[in-house]
């Protein structure tokens, strides 16, 4: 029997091992340490989160945690020069800090960024009825199992200040919010980038294996298809004018926003 030659075997292996990785592994298993993804919930729930952060006049941030208690996320709201606001991965919150965003302006747009994140759509299209619900569109079916999609982000509302992209390289399975404020840019990303606390084992490895903003092993493998298109889109950030980078998981960056985006793609 003749034998292939190593390097056709090797690379056959790892091809499998990746395959292995989307198939068996999937994003339940790395983001919420090896427990089943959470269900979507069907009645308002507010789980342990901090304050409202009022980063600028139209730019507020509040970090919260999913139901395993040690998984971090976040919320970002942007107000549009009309007073609509648009709700980026939604979180629900206690009462008077619910009616503090309802007196920011008005729900107007809830965006599920994408398919893993939707734990709270329902609830908060339930309670803003005439909200419209916005999602990549590559994840648009999974989302609308839980909640009715009005559109993907080409279909967002967006003025001169605010605005929904998909991220070039994903083939529209995530995007990014732009926020243009008196201090300057603020550029949102979902999992796409993440700025996790250095971890060990499966969890360590796939998300955060050095504790710094980076695009997760997990990420590139799974939702970045084109490394250089996406590194040229996150680039285009990189400039004078960007005060801040807010991930869904993750702490936030100020300090040398540009130079770090161009330290996250030069990684990829």
């Amino acid at each position: 029997m003749q034998r292939r030659p190593f390097l056709v075997t090797t690379m056959t292996a790892l091809e499998w091992q990746r395959r292995a990785v989307r198939r068996i592994v999937g994003w339940r298993v790395l983001a919420h340490n090896r427990r089943p993804m959470p269900k979507c919930f069907e009645n308002w729930t507010v789980l342990p989160h901090g304050p409202l952060e009022k980063l600028s006049a139209n730019l507020w941030r509040v970090e919260g945690t999913l139901p395993d208690g040690k998984t971090k996320r976040v919320m970002t709201i942007a107000r549009m020069k009309d007073g609509r606001l648009v709700i980026h991965n939604a979180i629900a919150l206690e009462p008077a800090l619910q009616a503090e965003i309802e007196a920011f302006g008005t729900p107007a747009c809830i965006v599920v960024p994408n398919g893993f994140h939707r734990q709270d759509a329902k609830i908060y299209k339930d309670r803003y009825p005439s909200a419209s619900v916005y999602t990549p569109a590559k994840a648009r079916k999974k989302v609308e199992k839980i909640v009715s999609v009005t559109g993907d982000y080409e279909a967002a509302p967006k003025d001169d200040t605010v605005r929904l992209v998909h991220l070039e390289g994903c083939n529209g399975s995530e995007g990014a919010l732009e926020v243009k404020s008196d201090d300057g840019v603020t550029v949102v990303f979902n999992d796409t980038i993440c700025n996790l606390p250095k971890r060990t084992g499966l969890v360590g490895f796939f998300l955060a294996p050095t504790g710094q903003m980076s695009v997760p092993r997990f990420s590139r493998w799974l939702l970045v298809k084109d490394k250089d298109a996406f590194a040229r889109h996150v680039n285009s950030w990189a400039k004078p004018d960007l005060a801040r980078i807010i991930v869904s998981h993750g702490k936030m960056v100020t300090e040398r926003p540009a130079d770090t985006l161009m330290s996250v793609t030069a990684a990829l």
